[in-house]
């Protein structure tokens, strides 16, 4: 009994150390949604503008994917801190750990990864009338998506027929580097590199009003007007070229790498009533601008623009950006009483649920706004309404993003979840981040460490001890002496 409940024990600690933060789920999913209509009324009506009419709605979530970059950068340390209590891991070169984890987030990605890009080349080419054979080379010629590493430069189908995928290309090779970075040395990393990298691309940007995009592609320090611009506009080649959607969620994943270190700080201070409702109402300020400047960035910052810095308003994109911190940061605290509302448990597995699809609605929104323009037929005199197609395509993605999830969950997840049960608190792995080495040597070794340890005071190891030791036999030979004269003087 002494035994199972030394066992148990630490599982349970794990359980509850991994409380999962619903409100951040509610955000996820909502911004996901808004990017479907960014693609919507921005993007696409450039490459379809017989069919799609140039709209503002949502337009402003094009800045507001930042948020799922500072979250990655977020969740990413939390990962790496989780499996670096572990010695025995920790001790382990930087290069194999970092190599397990980016394996362990494709594995988690692949099967949807596939099947977006499938669904983009199959969409594209229906709807430009390509040739079956066109589309099948186009498929070999992109094969490099599979590997993530699109946004790197290397060849895409119809380059990038579901263009989502950039940002998923460089959440895989951002965390990589990120990863390795901070099992080669965390303090060098998190009190400079990251830092500084934020500092230098952050404050280069917001001088020139240069943003995010797949297809522009600079050279540190050199700006022209071609690598400012976006899908539609000629780009010219630089010398030694980055990226700019690359180098995007490499400085949002080092803002979130930030707010872990200081969340976790804030979280040691006590907060009193006075302190947890001035975060309220700043999280509510925060959040109402940045929900209005999502669905509609003309009603508080004017005339909008993706190619400008402000469009000529108010609001400028890199003020976003800080109310993309503030968001987050506040929402990971968890000491407002908005974030506690939202972690409510009545509506805790409905957001649960959305915001663990969210990644699976981002990745497969893309081509069924290709579908969708195909079955009606394209239009030129009556181009159709962004709400006519944002509330059907939404609609499609939310509910075959919830059937991926429910998918994924049990047929590709399920045996990672059972595996994390077994092992318990001995390596504290994240269900989305298991190794061959963490589920096979480590949690057995230290499983009886532990077992051995905790059975040191039990009354089990006692008896062992007095029976075969020499000193503990002289020990049980005294017991019985006063047994003895106990009856002796009973008799008596």
């Amino acid at each position: 009994m002494t035994k199972e409940n030394t066992v148990s024990q630490p599982v349970q600690t794990v359980a509850t150390s991994k409380k999962r933060n619903f409100a951040i789920e509610f955000w996820r999913f909502f911004f996901a949604i808004a990017i479907t209509g960014y693609h919507i009324g921005t993007i696409l009506p450039r490459t379809m503008p017989k069919a799609l009419v140039a709209a503002n709605w949502m337009a402003g979530a094009g800045e507001i994917l930042f948020v799922f970059t500072l979250t990655a950068g977020y969740f990413l340390v939390k990962h790496f801190k989780r499996l670096q209590a572990n010695p025995e891991y920790a001790q382990r070169k930087a290069s194999g750990r970092a190599w397990e984890y980016i394996w362990d987030r494709m594995k988690a990605l692949l099967p949807v990864l596939a099947l977006g890009i499938l669904l983009g080349i199959t969409s594209v080419a229906i709807f430009n009338g390509e040739t079956f054979l066109h589309a099948l080379f186009s498929t070999f010629n992109g094969l490099w998506e599979f590997l993530g590493l699109y946004s790197a430069g290397f060849g895409a189908a119809y380059s990038q027929a579901n263009g989502a995928m950039w940002f998923i290309s460089g959440l895989l090779i951002s965390s990589y580097i990120i990863y390795w970075l901070m099992c080669k040395n965390e303090d060098l990393f998190a009190g400079f590199i990251a830092p500084l990298t934020f500092v230098f691309l952050g404050g280069w940007w917001a001088w020139n009003g240069t943003r995010a995009s797949q297809v522009a592609w600079s050279t540190f320090g050199v700006q022209n007007a071609a690598t400012k611009s976006v899908i539609g506009t000629p780009v010219t080649d630089a010398v030694i070229g980055f990226n700019n959607g690359l180098l995007f969620v490499f400085l949002g994943m080092c803002g979130g790498v930030l707010i872990y270190y200081a969340v976790e700080k804030l979280k040691t201070l006590k907060f009193n009533t006075f302190t947890k409702i001035m975060l309220t109402i700043l999280y509510i300020f925060v959040a109402t601008v940045l929900v209005i400047y999502t669905i509609n960035p003309t009603w508080i910052s004017g005339p909008y623009s993706i190619t400008n810095n402000d469009g000529g308003g108010t609001l400028t994109r890199w003020l976003v950006h800080l109310l993309c911190i503030l968001l987050v940061g506040l929402t990971l605290l968890e000491k407002d009483f908005i974030t506690q509302l939202l972690n409510n448990k009545y509506t805790a597995k409905v957001f649960g649920y959305l915001g663990g699809a969210s990644l699976y609605i981002y990745m497969l929104h893309m081509p069924f706004i290709y579908f969708y323009v195909e079955i009606r037929g394209q239009n030129p005199e009556a181009p159709y309404s962004w709400a006519e197609v944002f509330f059907v395509v939404a609609a499609v993605s939310i509910v075959l993003g919830c059937i991926v999830k429910f998918l994924m969950d049990k047929f590709v997840l399920r045996k990672k979840k059972v595996q994390v049960e077994n092992v318990g608190v001995v390596s504290v792995p994240d269900t989305t981040m298991q190794t061959v080495d963490v589920e096979g040597t480590q949690p057995k070794t230290v499983a009886k460490t532990t077992t051995k340890t905790t059975a040191k005071p039990a009354t089990k190891t006692t008896a062992s001890k007095t029976t075969k030791p020499a000193a503990s036999r002289t020990t049980t030979k005294k017991p019985t002496q006063t047994k003895t004269t106990t009856k002796k003087t009973t008799k008596k």
